[in-house]
């Protein structure tokens, strides 16, 4: 009988998971309804379609070129979003700001003309007003006084004074900038670009980029703790997972007597169909994260064959981890993953599936206090990424699909096989949580959130508390707890954001435990509700309709 659960366990953990969910709702859901009430603008952010359409007729009606093609994504000022967020400035730049030159906007790819050529158009998320383009035309340029007067005439119109904008210049590449007197926020100050072309022998604005300029003390820094970030990723991530998916074959062919490879095909497969979808649905991020750097049509096709490639390894080393974990923790006396058909299965998964929805409150709840405890020690602060953005995902609704695939894979990985080996070699189930813990937080560190050890400090401590419960409550307990904290943190957003379809998603997937350990319960009720032949033909055993607990 599988006795990892006791009955009634969950009783030690109500009140805290009570405590926890209420600051999660204070300190996370209330603080992201009232910002997005309080927004400046009236409505929604528009559909990348619409947004598609704006800047197609913008650029049609500037160039006299046709529109090839069009694809609107989500961009942002990384950069500019930071600062603002370091300096506790960005309500001073809503207000202020931007509606002109907002540091979010959706950025259209387009294909101008016969020959194609690229070129961007910036369009505001929620005023439709076109914020910014460049379009990479062929061409003469006017002479410089034209040009001078070009632009003058531009700015004017968009709202800045001839006095304001009277040192605009134009450097050896042929660009004209200013930064025009009276803009700045902080110590970051405006600074636009410019450039006009002859189009049927007039002079057309073909490059206005208005943009903030932080000061480059806070840009050398970002780049330094960047560059932090990718080395502790690579040492401490990369390079141990590689060491890690090795020693999972070595290990499962070893214990090989104490487990079966059979163990954890299905959920390999599930773990590699949704790598595969959360991979192919932020590809559009992915572009947006490239800037004005074109990504043709071959380059996309070259990436989706490379996710596809890649998925293999992960799915394989992930496996491997499964069957050598389930082997290590046998080989020293402990079975903590029950498989259907033990006696009391069903039970154990139900139990596993209340416990991981009181976890995942009590995580989500503990996460934003780390949070504020980092920012007042360390200065922990956060920017935009538009690699997960949303706004770029191509299907919002499969979103949450990363949930799974992270819980899958990070557990089976990290908690599974790296605790069980590292358990092993050291006899100390502290000092074996520990270490793959650090190496599983190193994974989160390139996260847009600086100092770039916010995010190790901080998984650190989340870690060693799902640690815990899977080393008292088995691998069951801690996936479901791992998937339904990814979950609601994704499924939030989707809320806040998303259509009528995106909320039932996010709600399926919250929900998703919970409808897996009712089926798991009921075939194993089956299964044990079913006639057992005894060796002397008879029939013994077991009616479906007593009540258990």
């Amino acid at each position: 009988m599988i006795d990892l659960i006791k009955h009634q366990e969950w009783k030690k953990y109500i009140a805290a998971a009570a405590v926890f969910t209420v600051i999660f709702l204070l300190l996370e859901i209330y603080p992201s309804f009232t910002a997005a009430n309080q927004s400046p603008y009236e409505g929604e952010v528009i559909e990348a379609g619409q947004a598609e359409q704006l800047a197609v007729k913008f650029a049609e009606e500037q160039t006299g070129l046709s529109a090839v093609s069009a694809v609107a994504m989500h961009q942002s000022d990384k950069l500019v979003n930071g600062y603002l967020s370091k300096e506790k400035l960005i309500e001073d730049y809503e207000d202020s700001y931007d509606r002109a030159i907002p540091t979010d906007t959706y950025q259209v790819n387009m294909e101008l003309g016969q020959s194609s050529y690229h070129s961007f158009v910036y369009v505001h998320m929620y005023t439709k007003q076109i914020t910014g383009w460049n379009f990479i035309l062929p061409g003469d340029r006017p002479d410089e006084t034209d040009e001078r007067q070009t632009l003058q005439r531009l700015l004017y119109s968009r709202d800045f004074k001839e006095s304001e904008t009277a040192d605009l210049q134009r450097n050896e590449k042929g660009e004209w900038s200013v930064s025009p007197t009276g803009y700045g926020i902080g110590e970051a100050k405006l600074r636009i670009v410019m450039r006009s072309q002859l189009i049927d022998g007039k002079a057309v604005v073909t490059e206005y980029k208005p943009a903030f300029v932080v000061p480059d003390s806070y840009v050398q820094y970002v780049e330094d703790q960047d560059h932090l970030a990718k080395l502790l990723t690579n040492i401490g991530y990369l390079l141990m997972s590689i060491v890690l998916g090795i020693l999972a074959i070595v290990y499962a062919i070893l214990y090989r007597k104490h487990t079966s490879f059979k163990y954890g095909s299905w959920l390999t497969v599930i773990f590699f169909i949704a790598y595969l979808i959360m991979n192919l649905n932020v590809l559009k991020g992915i572009r947006a994260s490239q800037g004005e750097t074109w990504m043709s049509d071959a380059v996309i096709v070259v990436t989706i064959v490379f996710t596809i490639i890649l998925a293999v390894p992960m799915a394989a080393s992930i496996y491997f981890s499964m069957v050598a974990g389930d082997g290590l923790w046998k080989a020293q006396g402990r079975k903590l993953w029950p498989r259907l058909g033990q006696p009391g299965y069903g039970q154990y998964v139900w139990r596993s599936m209340g416990l991981a929805y009181l976890f995942a409150a009590i995580l989500l709840g503990l996460q934003p206090l780390i949070f504020i405890l980092l920012s007042n020690v360390i200065g922990t602060w956060g920017t935009s990424d538009v690699t997960m953005s949303p706004y770029n995902m191509s299907v919002l609704w499969l979103m949450p699909v990363l949930a799974w695939a992270a819980a899958i894979s990070e557990e089976a990985v990290y908690r599974f096989f790296g605790i069980g080996l590292f358990r092993k070699w050291f006899r100390s189930t502290f000092i074996a949580a520990l270490i793959p813990t650090l190496s599983w937080a190193l994974g989160h560190v390139m996260y847009p959130f600086y100092p770039a050890t916010t995010r190790l400090i901080e998984l650190m401590v989340i870690g060693l508390l799902f640690s815990f419960i899977f080393v008292k409550y088995g691998f069951i307990t801690s996936m479901f707890t791992h998937a339904i904290f990814n979950s609601v943190a994704v499924g939030s957003s989707l809320f806040m954001i998303g259509k009528p379809i995106d909320m039932i998603s996010a709600a399926f997937f919250i929900a998703l435990p919970l409808f897996i350990a009712w089926l798991l319960r009921k075939l194993d009720r089956r299964r044990q509700g079913e006639a057992v032949v005894t060796s002397s033909g008879g029939v013994a055993l077991f009616n479906p309709n007593e009540k258990r607990e």
